[in-house]
């Protein structure tokens, strides 16, 4: 028996494009075409495994729900294979296929045979139902006197409640208020480690990072990279920073996101980093991180041409990618420059507080298009992924992956009248 939940070969999806809706009746008269072609996926091959978790980011309009949709048979396909092996649960636009003039617990039937439960299994599953979405004072309530964020929590539990071997989830998820995107993603997290299938789609790095085996990363209709999420994720992320560029009408960056740690030289770079280090306090380069000592991480950085002000800063991530600290010249907001065929080396400093293991550290400049002051408008020039690793050490003991150095200030006994 294949180990595949899902493969896709071949697919493609192609919608036909009329100028005016006439033409949709002079084609048929005439036979003569009067549309134009858009193809939403273009020749997708993919093969996710029983008890995969793979997450699909990119851009708007890049295919990522229609690619979902024909996988789960909302939306045909035009060319092409799917198979799909196994029972499917599928969240996309959540509150699709709810009678607003019925109530909630009315709703939760209607959905539940959708998504194919039987009555007895609708039966025993309301009461927890119910309970998830925290709607109990609404449940009898006709669903049209529900706000969005009501409607969202109910579909998404009524969905969560199905014990699927295949989970298929939407960015339509990310419509919903914090304490819902907390308990969802608590709850998807749940079937995955139950060893189900799960395919999603966010724009979250981080959810990807969190809950992914692998990462697909689509641009216009095809897949253009698949495999370990981190190394997926930077390179989405220079698509990103590619058109931010392109909207400040700037030269695109140069991101080696699938060449990690290098510093390849690129005559095409106005500004390009050549080298970065961490040093002691005795200025000797380090890679093991003692806890409480003082460090200096420095970026050593080669200009081409001018560039009156410059972003020139680094960020810390786990073996997973997941960031937890960054900092740029732009947070001190001065402004920093670089003459051309100038190189120029910037210190920051850093006291390790990291807890026991290996850090990842990326190094990344950038032109500021508004000064210092507007740290948020930028153009990437140069982003360099995973140049340096770091072993950290301490002694202490502590959850997490920083230490913040709380201490007990002390405990005192209260009377009912110093708080009620």
């Amino acid at each position: 028996m294949s180990d595949a939940a899902i493969k896709v070969v071949g697919l493609g999806k192609m919608y036909r494009l009329y100028t005016r809706s006439s033409d949709i009746l002079m084609e048929a008269i005439t036979r003569k075409s009067r549309h134009r072609e858009h193809w939403a996926l273009k020749d997708v091959n993919l093969e996710i495994n029983r008890g995969e978790v793979v997450g699909v980011i990119g851009r708007n309009g890049a295919g990522k729900t229609t690619l979902l949709r024909v996988i789960t048979g909302t939306l045909d396909k035009t060319v092409g294979s799917v198979e799909v092996n196994g029972r499917v649960s599928a969240i996309m636009v959540l509150g699709t296929g709810f009678n607003m003039e019925l109530s909630g617990r009315e709703n939760i039937l209607l959905s539940g045979l959708c998504l194919g439960m039987t009555h007895d299994e609708i039966d025993a599953k309301t009461d927890g139902i119910i309970a998830f979405s925290g709607l109990q004072e609404f449940i009898d309530s006709p669903c049209k006197e529900y706000s969005s964020g009501m409607v969202a929590r109910l579909a998404f539990s009524v969905a969560a409640s199905v014990d699927p071997d295949i989970l298929i989830v939407d960015e339509a998820l990310s419509t919903g208020d914090m304490i819902f995107n907390a308990k969802s993603y608590a709850r998807m997290r749940e079937i995955a480690k139950s060893g189900a299938t799960v395919l999603f789609v966010t724009h979250s790095l981080q959810q990807i990072y969190d809950l992914c085996d692998r990462a697909i990363l689509m641009e216009r209709g095809s897949v253009i990279a698949q495999g370990e999420p981190r190394t997926v994720g930077y390179l989405y992320e220079q698509k990103v920073h590619e058109e931010m560029s392109a909207l400040n009408e700037a030269a695109a960056p140069s991101v080696p996101a699938l060449q990690l740690g290098s510093f390849d030289s690129n005559s095409q770079r106005r500004a390009e980093i050549v080298h970065a280090e961490i040093v002691s306090s005795d200025g000797k380069p380090v890679r093991r991180l003692k806890d409480g000592e003082d460090y200096v991480i420095r970026i050593r950085v080669k200009a081409r041409v001018t560039i009156p002000s410059i972003s020139v800063g680094f960020d810390i991530r786990t073996n997973t990618g997941v960031q937890i600290y960054g900092f740029s010249t732009s947070a001190t907001k001065t402004i920093q420059g670089v003459e051309a065929g100038e190189t120029k080396e910037f210190d920051f400093s850093l006291r390790s507080a990291f807890n026991n293991g290996a850090y990842f550290i990326n190094f990344g400049i950038a032109e500021n298009m508004s000064g210092p002051g507007n740290p948020e408008h930028y153009s990437m020039i140069h982003f360099v992924a995973d140049t340096v690793i770091i072993e950290a050490e301490t002694g202490a003991l502590f959850p997490g992956l920083v230490n913040l150095e709380s201490t007990f200030t002390g405990s005192r006994s209260i009377s009912s009248t110093d708080w009620e």
